[in-house]
């Protein structure tokens, strides 16, 4: 249990643990699957670190209040990742908190995060998946600088005390990769089917509703419907020709991703990738130039989350 006297002489719960990132890599599955077993904020992003610094380390300790000295706490923070300052500001105020990353083949990671900015209106319909990758590199941006990124972690908290871990294991195998998290953090096993994550379903994330009222309102509408009992009819309308020529009307779909692209982002992270092979010991042949994406190289498949969760992405 991490706790520290601030000046009144009061003692604060602070994180035991925090999944640092990088984004886009099943954060919200992980926050909502550990959710009930942990303390963790009510929302999963505090930005303490990184944005709300100066509110003081008593503010953040009193999202943490309520925990018990028995139940590990700590929070789920994918934008801390590739921040130097946030790494420092932890190492300081919480010097043995450990420390868990989660990685994803970088193209798919790099196209998710790619398709989250144009569902949030972040980035403007001119700009394709191939043209905002260059963009970054050009500029100087994040894409997916993993091994560099773990590095600085284990210099800054030592290397047992950072965890890394892979997005394909939550996909083939969300229970191992699950228990893997317990063991480090501390707290104990549990079944999975009784989590909030338990009935999750295979889909992908391909569109967006139109830049237009009516295509917005059309989308919150179905969303609510889904909410509300009305999936499975949703769904079987959609197969109709009427529903498909609605949907035409309404949404708009993402270009797919293509093996060129893949091939391209996993070239430029090769080095890193090697890199990050040598630093963990797992065979990330299938992030190399000229490997399928599992087979599939078009088209990336996500867990999503069931009820209210179905509009946050993991």
């Amino acid at each position: 249990m991490d706790t520290k006297r601030v000046g009144n002489g009061k003692a604060l719960r602070l994180p035991d643990f925090i999944h640092a990132g990088p984004a886009r890599c099943g954060t919200t599955w992980l926050h909502e699957a550990l959710s009930p077993h942990v303390r963790l904020p009510l929302e999963k992003e505090t930005l303490f670190f990184e944005y709300h610094y100066e509110r003081g380390i008593q503010w953040y300790g009193d999202l943490f209040r309520t925990a018990s000295p028995d139940v590990p706490c700590g929070e789920i923070a994918p934008s801390y990742f590739a921040n130097a300052v946030v790494r420092e500001r932890i190492r300081k105020d919480l010097p043995d908190c450990k420390i868990m990353c989660t990685f994803r083949d970088p193209a798919t990671r790099l196209y998710s995060q790619y398709r989250m900015l144009r569902r949030g209106g972040t980035l403007e319909r001119s700009i394709n998946f191939t043209r905002y990758y260059r963009l970054l590199v050009h500029w100087g941006g994040d894409i997916c600088g993993y091994a560099t990124q773990l590095r600085r972690w284990q210099q800054t908290f030592g290397e047992h005390h950072v965890l890394a871990l892979f997005y394909e294991d939550l996909m083939t195998d969300p229970q191992a990769y699950l228990d893997q998290v317990c063991n480090y953090i501390g707290t104990p096993r549990f079944p999975l089917e009784k989590s909030p994550v338990a009935d999750v379903k295979v889909m992908s994330i391909w569109s967006r509703p139109r830049d237009n009222r009516a295509s917005r309102l059309a989308a919150g509408s179905f969303h609510w419907l889904a909410q509300h009992g009305a999936h499975a009819l949703l769904q079987r309308a959609k197969q109709t020709s009427i529903g498909q020529r609605m949907r035409a009307l309404l949404v708009e779909d993402y270009e797919s991703l293509s093996q060129s692209s893949i091939d391209e982002v996993r070239h430029l992270m090769l080095p890193d990738t090697e890199e990050l092979e040598r630093m963990t010991g797992r065979d990330l042949s299938r992030w190399k130039p000229g490997a399928a994406s599992n087979g599939k190289p078009a088209r990336e498949y996500t867990r999503s989350l069931p009820g209210r969760l179905m509009d946050r992405r993991v």
